[in-house]
């Protein structure tokens, strides 16, 4: 009798559906890991991730394989499956017409390899019927037909799906002189279409003018997680059109017509189609751009109250914000009522966890960095002081405009004192502080005073009288403070008590920042009821997605009357409000119902609608604001930033759990809200802290804003879980080291053989990456025959059979964090067999939805006591999930910021928790060389940036320096 799952498939309208059967009965899909064979476990394995990542559908003993799936599988996994091989066959693609013209057509044949026609070919999703025989297209060839076949079935008046449907065509369409199953007419190989969807500005100046180019950027396509990526943060964007390319669209095409058009040629093939939404947009611009003068400078002033104004009866408000996007070449930052300008500035720079650009010292031009090797400085200085003698406004140094001024001259003198005499440079993330020079004569938007170069604005504290109960807010509370809940309204109510003019609650996730806001807030509103305080309204500014659910907090935790009557100030309910049509910051005086904002009790608003509506809010005088999720002020000099510091108010609040997510300057502009002056001016605190920090003077820094002195608290209360929640059960850290086996020591030492060879900065990054993926694995399942093999390859997955070994035996449950797609698939199944599990353990990674996410999750924590093991994605899995039901972590691979870990770690470790934690870090040492292992350096520079991160505010993320140094370490 079998014991093994037999898979069978027939096709049903273009869809593969796979059953499976043990001796004739039917077998649930989610058993079939754990009982197929040793030659079926690597096409099983598959299976069970297109279904795990949404990518298939189940129905009991069956998969549902979509056609695009179907003709990705492997060879290897179609001869498990008994699926058809490739047809014999290649692919010709002819045009007729042009891309530009509503005629346009793609035709096809198919072609034997003996290169005779193909008669009569069928095709059924991904099936291809040649005579009596059915073929399985592989990936390339079922994209490309699929796609023209598409796009031939569109309406040429629906422009966006015909273009989708040509980009899809374009991602399989071979190039010129490529070999291959695809040949195509020469037209299709080199025509290259580039689909616009939003854009940006570049301004400039000619002869005191205000000029601006569009800048356009990709419709709607987001890039693919990429696991390999160092970095953890979003990146800006990358222009749709680069070099030649942007010029020759913005300067000449675009130029060239009174109007903007759906379609431009740009030179080598380049087609360039704009979306419907974003050419009503472009018109706008052209037409403000032909008008030049006020209505130009009105327009560079703030684009997206010019576009909402000039299209609101034609698209949505939220396409039409979404239509301009704010880069860091487009920086909306004022000192007064008046027009942007550009500012030349000096800093000392830390760089980015992505490591891109590195440390250094640099020039920040209107946002733009610019690379100054020692050498160049002169002759730059001479440049400039040469056109200010002549009388011109600005000169062209590597294709950025540079104000010609004694402000750059300023500058230049300063990076001549900085630099070493290595080559210097800007950081990406210090793009947006820019400083202007003296500010237009016409007022648009509220005058912000900037602690940029030095104090020129602090604020002055004074004890507020009388003194107010503090005990007022508790009969409004439904719910029960925590101890530290208590302590932190406390220290709230102490702050704005003594005189503070605001502060920074900080702690951890989870700890509950909202509803110790919300019980200040509700103590302050009794004070006002009371006759203590003067009434007033408060504003809460949080990001779109947080705002229903302050509403859903207030009804929660707080009895009736909480604090009050709401008014909603965002998205419809802004219609309501408005007492005049027009933008505010062309007007320059409110246009919403200010009457309204000043008698509501509470107001929630965006930070978006806060800087459109700025007249409005900012003649408002507020009780306190509360600016959630605070790190959307941490940029100096954005429009949003000043927009927030120029609001009125008695005690303004920030919230964030993250106060430095890449730098110190992001803690330092939080703090210039809501306190200014008390960390100096930027200038002086990015040398200071970030250049070189002194271990001293970070210590310092965090003394200074966690403690209490001259009869005030702190300014910035921070505190971790471990530290306050005292009913948590202990937490335990342990590192599991084993040799590698000979397999993996022999491709571990080719790449450090390799890395040795060539040791420049690209060749350093691409070393580390290959270091990391081989100290996982040096191989997947697929290429072994038993899992045995499998976990005898690698001496990480060695420690990890260990882990869970032990684990299994005491029938508690682990989450197992692993960033890479396929060894999260294959260690499903191994793990499901090796445990006799009656289902794969369940995955959450970042293709897996919201709804299916929280649905395993409630799964997983409901089930019953007993052994089980979640995989799950760092980034995708590390935040907002509670996962209570394991007590065991295990980091099987690790991320570069350590403060990612330790939020994959907080699934567990948390409220609700009531076994002790034992967190595992799984190594794999390289014999002879155990010291100078990639994951025994990793581990300690790890732990060494969590340490520091924790005692003095650095800034967790890895640097170029630590990535410097870990290469070094690890190929000595």
């Amino acid at each position: 009798m079998n014991h093994q799952v037999q898979l069978e498939w027939v096709a049903n309208d273009g869809w593969v559906i796979i059953t499976g059967h043990l001796n004739g009965t039917p077998i649930p899909v989610e058993e079939w890991p754990r009982i197929c064979g040793a030659n079926m476990a690597t096409a099983v394995g598959r299976l069970w991730r297109l279904v795990e990542d949404e990518q298939a559908l189940t129905q009991h003993n069956e998969v549902h394989l979509p056609a695009a799936e179907a003709a990705a599988l492997s060879p290897g996994v179609r001869t498990a499956l008994h699926l058809p091989q490739a047809p014999p066959a290649t692919l010709f693609i002819q045009h007729k017409g042009t891309i530009e013209q509503d005629s346009f057509r793609v035709d096809y044949r198919w072609d034997h390899v003996s290169g005779r026609q193909i008669i009569t070919p069928e095709r059924t999703g991904a099936f291809l019927t040649i005579g009596t025989r059915r073929y399985l297209l592989p990936s390339d060839l079922f994209g490309i037909v699929d796609a023209i076949d598409r796009f031939n079935s569109t309406d040429p008046s629906d422009p966006d799906t015909r273009t989708q449907a040509w980009l899809d065509i374009q991602e399989f369409m071979p190039r010129e002189n490529e070999a291959g199953d695809i040949d195509a007419s020469r037209y299709l190989r080199d025509v290259r279409v580039a689909h616009a969807g939003a854009f940006s500005l570049l301004p400039y100046e000619v002869d005191g003018e205000v000029r601006f180019d569009p800048v356009l950027f990709a419709a709607g396509r987001k890039a693919p997680d990429d696991p390999d990526a160092l970095g953890d943060e979003e990146e800006e964007p990358e222009p749709l059109l680069q070099g030649e390319l942007q010029s020759v669209f913005a300067r000449d095409r675009f130029a060239r017509f009174q109007d903007a058009r759906n379609c431009y040629s740009l030179p080598g093939g380049v087609v360039l189609l704009v979306s419907p939404a974003l050419r009503e947009a472009l018109k706008v611009t052209r037409k403000a751009q032909r008008a030049g003068g006020e209505i130009a400078k009105e327009f560079v002033r703030n684009p997206r109250a010019y576009l909402k104004e000039a299209l609101g009866d034609e698209l949505e408000e939220h396409l039409i914000e979404g239509l301009f996007k704010e880069t860091r070449e487009f920086s909306e930052r004022v000192q007064a009522i008046g027009l942007w300008e550009k500012k030349v500035l000096p800093w000392v720079q830390v760089a980015s966890e992505a490591w891109l650009p590195p440390e250094a010292v640099g020039l920040i031009v209107d946002g733009a960095p610019i690379k100054l090797p020692p050498e160049r400085l002169d002759g730059l200085t001479r440049k400039i002081e040469e056109a200010i003698q002549q009388g011109r406004a600005e000169i062209v140094f590597d294709g950025i405009h540079i104000p010609a001024s004694e402000q750059t001259l300023a500058a230049l003198s300063e990076i001549k004192r900085a630099a070493s005499p290595e080559e210097v440079a800007v950081d990406e993330q210090d793009r947006a502080h820019k400083q202007e020079r003296e500010p237009g004569p016409e007022p648009h938007v509220l005058i912000v005073r900037n602690n940029f170069e030095s104090v020129v604005f602090n604020s002055d504290p004074r004890r507020r009288e009388p003194e107010v109960p503090r005990q007022l807010y508790q009969s409004l509370l439904r719910s029960q403070p925590k101890p530290h809940q208590v302590d932190g309204v406390q220290w709230l109510q102490d702050c704005w008590q003594t005189g503070w003019t605001g502060a920074l609650l900080a702690d951890d996730m989870g700890l509950g920042k909202t509803f110790q806001t919300l019980a200040f807030l509700a103590w302050t509103k009794a004070a006002m009821r009371a006759g203590h305080i003067t009434p007033a309204p408060v504003l809460i500014v949080a990001p779109t997605g947080l705002l229903r659910n302050w509403e859903k907090e207030h009804d929660i935790h707080l009895e009736q009357p909480g604090i009050g009557k709401l008014l909603r100030a965002y998205g419809s309910d802004l219609r309501a409000l408005r007492l005049s049509s027009g933008s505010e910051l062309e007007l320059a005086t409110p246009v919403l119902d200010v009457e309204r904002i000043e008698t509501a009790d509470w107001i929630l608003t965006t930070y978006e609608t806060l800087r459109d509506y700025q007249h409005s809010f900012g003649r408002v005088r507020f009780s306190s604001i509360v600016f959630d999720e605070a790190q959307k002020v941490k940029t100096p000099g954005t429009q949003v930033t000043d927009a927030a510091k120029a609001m009125q108010a008695e005690f303004i609040l920030a919230l964030t759990g993250t106060p430095i997510e890449n730098r110190l300057a992001d803690l330092w502009c939080i703090m210039d809200t809501l306190h200014p002056g008390a960390l100096g001016g930027l200038k002086d605190f990015s040398q200071r802290y970030e250049a070189a920090p002194d271990p001293e003077d970070l210590k310092h820094l965090k003394e200074v804003l966690t403690s209490p002195g001259q009869g005030r608290p702190s300014v910035m209360l921070r505190r971790m879980k471990e530290e306050v929640l005292g009913a948590l059960p202990p937490k335990a850290e342990r590192t599991v080291e084993r040799p590698m086996p000979d397999l993996q020591a022999n491709a571990y030492s080719a790449v450090i053989t390799a890395a040795r060879q060539k040791q420049d900065r690209g060749k350093m990054l691409e070393a580390l990456q290959a270091m990391r993926r081989v100290s996982l694995t040096p191989l997947e399942r697929s290429v072994v025959a038993t899992d045995e093999d499998y976990l005898a390859s690698s001496a990480r997955l060695e420690a990890l059979v260990e882990i869970l070994d032990e684990i299994h035996a005491k029938g508690e449950k682990a989450l197992l964090f692993v960033e890479f797609r396929d060894a999260q698939s294959d260690l499903a199944g191994v793990l499901q067999r090796r445990y006799a599990l009656p289902r794969a353990p369940m995955i959450i990674s970042g293709n897996v939805s919201g709804p299916k996410r929280q649905e395993r999750v409630d799964a997983f924590q409901a089930q019953a006591n007993g052994f089980n093991v979640m995989i799950l994605s760092p980034k995708a899995g590390g935040v907002g999930l509670t996962l209570t039901a394991a007590n065991h972590v295990v980091h099987l691979t690790r991320w570069w910021n350590p403060a990612v870990e330790d939020q994959s770690t907080d699934r567990c470790y948390r409220i609700g928790q009531d076994k002790p934690v034992t967190v595992y870090y799984p190594m794999a040492l390289l014999p002879g060389g155990e010291d100078h292992s990639f994951d025994r350096r990793l581990h300690s520079l790890l732990t060494r940036k969590r340490e520091l991160s924790r005692e003095m505010l650095m800034p967790p993320a890895l640097s170029e320096e630590d990535a410097r140094q870990l290469f070094e370490e690890t190929i000595a």
